[in-house]
């Protein structure tokens, strides 16, 4: 039998983390997860469209690592599951970090706000 995506009896408006704990559907953390996962929907769309390797690679970590944080955001504040939940770590910054500043390196100096225009991929990924 396949699985249902409903259940036929209401939520009262609440939905339930990682471990069990129920929290209400407006709760900040559902808020997070859900801009994370709305973030890394963008970003593979944006790597679907790359041609580069290196950033199709890099665009690869970084959602691993938005994996690993709407994990964290959907788990209970105890952090008791059933199975491991990984951690971000400074390692996870100073990757992200020397990507940054990387990029800016190709880059001339921002005098203005950029609006987005061009090229499929940085159009779509602005």
């Amino acid at each position: 039998m396949a699985f249902r995506i409903y259940t036929k009896t209401g939520d009262q408006g609440k939905t339930s983390l990682i471990g069990g704990i129920k929290v209400s559907k407006a709760d900040l953390r559902i808020e997070s997860y859900g801009t994370v996962d709305e973030l890394n929907s963008y970003i593979g769309l944006c790597k679907d469209l790359l041609q580069d390797n290196a950033g199709i690679r890099i665009l690869q970590e970084i959602q691993d690592r938005l994996f690993t944080m709407g994990s964290a955001l959907a788990c209970g504040p105890d952090k008791i599951t059933k199975v491991a939940i990984p951690d971000l770590h400074e390692s996870d910054v100073k990757l992200l970090e020397k990507e940054i500043d990387r990029m800016e390196l190709k880059l001339e100096p921002l005098k203005t706000f950029i609006l987005p225009g061009g090229h499929q991929p940085y159009r779509t990924c602005i």
